[in-house]
Order: structure tokens, then sequence, then C-alpha cells
């Protein structure tokens, strides 16, 4: 069934869906402002993100003429349209149900056939698109903004979430979480990177909510499932990485009424030699889902031959190689340092070759220039003992290594890269943001005259800081 991506209607609709969604941001806005006036920031950050999900739709059509976000709306659109052809068989695949009876529907019903049908971790994204292909009237634009707005539900958890643990910050916050090109980008289409950096998100949250703060127990072991099932259904090495600091943050918990952070840091070893064999063996219960993460020896396997895919000539001057990989653990480990660096900070300004590679590689240096800014005022030993002073920064750091370093090591690619690793972005900056000395001493000022205001004594755990 071939029609047409998009017709001029979709032009004249696409500022009336786009006003419809902002307004109905806004009520939201107004609604919770008054309790929370983080809520500033809401509609701002979801107009940003609608912007950034149409640039990457024109992009697609007008430069790449082609790619997977068009992909999945016009198998989205197929799926939406066996909703009226064949009801049943519409709510198996929404079920997951990817059987070849279920295909031969799809065939039956002038519907043949949907890209991705074999590929269930990408299919998955289609059985999300085929609902918001219903509501948005079969509009591509619309259904891309569908598709950033209920993301940015995840994205701005996670922008309350630092906000609240680490108070006046909320600009810098903002700019991590809300504002990073590559994440308004990669992160607000209809594509696997938005679902699982918005799902990634809500794990965190939900984490935080039911294990450190003890809130709505009930609602947020349900969202900690969702968001796990969607991790684990498109992108589970995303669920590893994310394991290893969850435990670790759950179990370094319960130290932070130790006031000493001397005490904290010494301890914070054994924390994380114990977080990582409780999550090993939560990888263990879950082999089965994992697939080929499921098992060192199997997630080896499968980085040595993602790496070699993706170092293939047909890539030409968008891969690069951090050398060859013997298939051995010690082998992966040696390649550890040059594969965070890379899954962190590249590609390098040396490595552009197109406009859109050259936005990523900005964004990598200035990152990088961050980094090492705090790194030569704290000096290595203060601005690790800083982040291992912290349960959340240790999630972060803990995480953002992890995710990083699987993604050097098996994503050979540029344009599978800047994609891949925004999950990783606003943890990892959000946590040189909360040990930026510049912050502390921000901090610390507007903590004084707030104390002075309410006529209360000064933190002492911020002046030690």
């Amino acid at each position: 069934m071939d029609k047409p991506l998009y017709l001029w209607i979709d032009f004249v609709l696409l500022p009336i869906y786009f006003t419809l969604i902002v307004y109905w941001a806004r009520n939201i806005k107004q609604k919770r402002i008054a309790d929370n006036p983080l809520y500033k920031y809401y509609t701002k950050g979801l107009i940003a993100k609608l912007f950034g999900g149409l640039a990457v739709c024109f992009i697609y059509i007008f430069h790449y003429k082609g790619g997977d976000t068009i992909g999945f709306f016009q198998s989205g659109r197929l799926l939406a349209l066996l909703l009226s052809g064949d009801t049943p068989a519409f709510f198996s695949v929404m079920a997951g149900n990817l059987s070849p009876e279920n295909l031969l529907n799809f065939i039956e019903a002038n519907l043949c056939c949907p890209d991705y049908y074999r590929d269930p971790q990408s299919f998955a994204v289609v059985r999300i698109a085929g609902p918001l292909v219903i509501l948005s009237g079969f509009n591509f634009f619309a259904t891309t903004l569908l598709f950033s707005f209920l993301s940015y539900a995840g994205i701005w958890r996670l922008f309350l979430l630092f906000n609240e643990l680490y108070p006046n910050n909320e600009k810098r916050f903002a700019i991590s979480i809300l504002y990073m090109p590559s994440l308004l980008f990669w992160g607000s289409a209809i594509l696997k990177d938005t679902v699982t950096f918005s799902a990634a998100c809500w794990f965190t949250f939900a984490i935080y909510n039911l294990f450190i703060k003890k809130e709505r127990r009930k609602f947020y072991a349900f969202v900690l499932i969702v968001a796990s099932y969607t991790i684990i259904n498109i992108k589970p090495y995303i669920f590893v990485a994310l394991l290893p600091g969850t435990t670790i943050w759950i179990l370094y918990s319960r130290i932070t009424n130790i006031r000493s952070t001397f005490v904290r840091v010494i301890i914070s070893p054994l924390i994380i030699g114990v977080g990582l064999i409780g999550s090993s063996s939560i990888l263990s219960a879950f082999s089965s889902s994992l697939g080929a993460f499921g098992s060192v020896d199997s997630a080896i396997d499968k980085a040595v031959v993602t790496k070699n895919d993706l170092t293939r000539e047909a890539y030409g001057e968008n891969s690069f190689d951090i050398g060859q990989i013997d298939g051995s653990l010690s082998g992966i480990i040696i390649k550890f340092p040059q594969a965070v660096m890379a899954g962190l900070f590249r590609p390098y300004l040396w490595d552009v070759s197109n406009i859109v590679m050259l936005i990523s590689a900005l964004e990598n240096t200035a990152l990088l220039l961050f980094m090492l800014r705090i790194m030569f005022k704290l000096g290595p030993l203060r601005f690790f003992g800083r982040i291992f002073g912290e349960p959340l920064l240790i999630f972060s750091f803990v995480f953002v290594l992890f995710f990083t370093f699987a993604l050097g090591l098996t994503t050979a690619n540029f344009g599978a890269l800047v994609r891949y690793k925004i999950p990783a972005i606003p943890f990892f900056v959000s946590m040189l943001v909360v040990i930026d000395p510049k912050r502390q001493i921000a901090s610390y000022i507007t903590n004084k005259i707030n104390d002075k205001a309410k006529g209360n004594e000064p933190n002492n755990d911020l002046v030690a800081a």
C-alpha cells in the first residue's frame, strides 16, 4: 500500500496541532506552578522539544530522503489501518504477537507490508506509533509532535528530580536536561531513542520515589515495571547499564545519615562492590529477556559482531575504530578508556563530515572542556570524592561509565553513536553541574541569603561543601 508521506493539508494542520499541544501544556503549567515554581520551565522545554522533533522530520525528508523515523511512521500507519481492516489482528499485534499469521492478516487487508516486522525491538516503536497515528489523523508531523509530547513527561521528571535533590540550580539543569541540542534533536522524533531515553528518565524517577523517598509506592512500582519493560523490549543494553548504578544507589542511600563525607567516600568502594554483585544476580534472573546481553560471554560476542559490522568499508568516513577486539574479557577491559572517551566525546571536531555531525562535535567539545575545567579546579581526588559522596551522582556516574563503554566498544559509526548516546548526556552533564565549584559557591550564597531571611542557622553540609 503506497501512500505519500504527507500532503499539503498536513502543513496547514501542523500549526494547529502544535498550538493545541502548547495550549495543553500551558494549562498544566498554570495548575502546578503555584505549588512548584519549576513549572515556569515546563512550556519552554516542551516547545524546544517539539521543534526538535520537527527538525528531524524535515532533515530526514529533505536531506536524508528517508530513514527510520519515516519508516516507523509508515509502518505505524499500516498498523493503524489494520484496526478497521482486521480489528482482532490489530490488537494481537499491539500485544506483541508478530506471528506469520498476523503478517498474513496485513497482506489480506491490502496493507503489505510493515517494515521492522521481523525485528521485535524496532517493531515495539511501531506498536507505540500506531495509536498515535490514529490520534493525529494519519499526519506524519502531528504524530511526531505527539511522540515528542509523550516522551517529554519522563524527561521533565528527571529535571524535577535533580532540582529536588540539588536546589537553586534550575537554570543549569534546564540546559543539561531540557535544552541540550542532541537531546532535542535525537530524543524527540519517532525513533527508538526517543522512547528509551524517556523510559530511562522514568526508570530513574521511579527508583527514587519507590526506594529512596518511599512515596506512592504502588504507583511507582507500576511505573518502574513499565519503564523496565519498555527498555528491555527495545534496547536491553540500556537496562543492563542502568542496573549496577541502581543497586549501588539503593544500597548507598542507607548510609546517607552518616554526616561525614570522608566516611561515606571510604565506604563507597564496599557499597559499589556489593551493588555490582547484586546487579549481576538480577541480570542473571532477567537473562532470558535480555537476549545477547543476558551473560558476559554472549554480550562480548555481540559486541565483537556489532563492531565488525559497523566498521565495514560501506560506512566510509562516518566510522571510526578503537582497535581490534579479540573477544576475551581482558581484551574488552583493555579497551575501556578508549571506549568511554569515544562514547562520551566523539565525534571530535576533526571527525566532522556533515552539518549534523558538526553540531554534535561542537556539543561534545563543550562538554569535554566543561569536564576538564572542573577537574582542573578540583583535582582528581576531590572530583571523584564529590561524586562518591552523593547517591544520585554515583548512580549517574556508574550508568554513564557502563553505557558509554558499551557504546564506544560496539558503535563505530558516528551516525549511530550520536543517536545512541543521548540517555547518558543529561546524567553526565547534570552530575558535572552538581560538583562544579561555581555551583557550590552559588548554592552556598543562595542558602545563606535564604537562611538569613528565615532566621535559620546555615546548613553545615553546604558550608562543608
